[in-house]
């Protein structure tokens, strides 16, 4: 396995929408264990794959941090959802800043396993914030973008300011 480096903002590929998996070869299968690998080295509870670089329909997640029992989820979708909560929540694409995101309380969760299976599962609480989190990576919006407008325009810009600046010569 292979750690993949985490794209970080403002790259394009955490912007824009990524693209359905229409077969799963061994090429997405090993993808998804990279993606759990980077998951677990970087100290994440989910990675979707545009965070790696990759537009495709994946993501990973592992609430509980237990190896072997993570979640993979191909062209997924929210079925469902219930109730509001409001808490703090950061990313892998976003290092070192946290603000408080309205989410939905618990959610149903439809997508493919590795074997191209559709299941369905009912997620809650830090679960449920997961996979919100990983499919709003997949329609290329970042959890900076659900702060509200003047919010998000002003976080966006102090990310920017923050960011290491390149220095020239050879």
């Amino acid at each position: 396995m292979a750690i993949l480096p985490v794209v970080k903002y403002p790259e394009k590929v955490l912007t824009t929408r990524t693209r359905t998996v229409e077969r799963i070869t061994d090429q997405e299968r090993r993808l998804v264990r990279d993606m759990i690998d980077t998951m677990y080295a970087e100290s994440g509870v989910g990675l979707a794959a545009n965070q790696v670089g990759v537009s495709l329909q994946i993501f990973v997640a592992s609430a509980d941090q237990v190896r072997g029992k993570e979640l993979v989820a191909i062209n997924p979708v929210i079925i469902r959802k219930e109730g509001v909560i409001r808490e703090f929540e950061g990313c892998l694409s976003i290092p070192e800043f946290y603000e408080p995101v309205k989410r939905s309380r618990k959610v149903r969760l439809r997508a493919l396993d590795l074997e191209g299976r559709t299941y369905e599962m009912d997620g809650e609480g830090l679960l449920a914030r997961i996979f919100q989190h990983e499919i709003d990576h997949l329609n290329g919006v970042l959890f900076v973008d659900r702060l509200g407008p003047i919010k998000s325009r002003l976080s966006k810009s102090r990310l920017l300011r923050r960011r290491p600046r390149m220095t020239g010569g050879a």
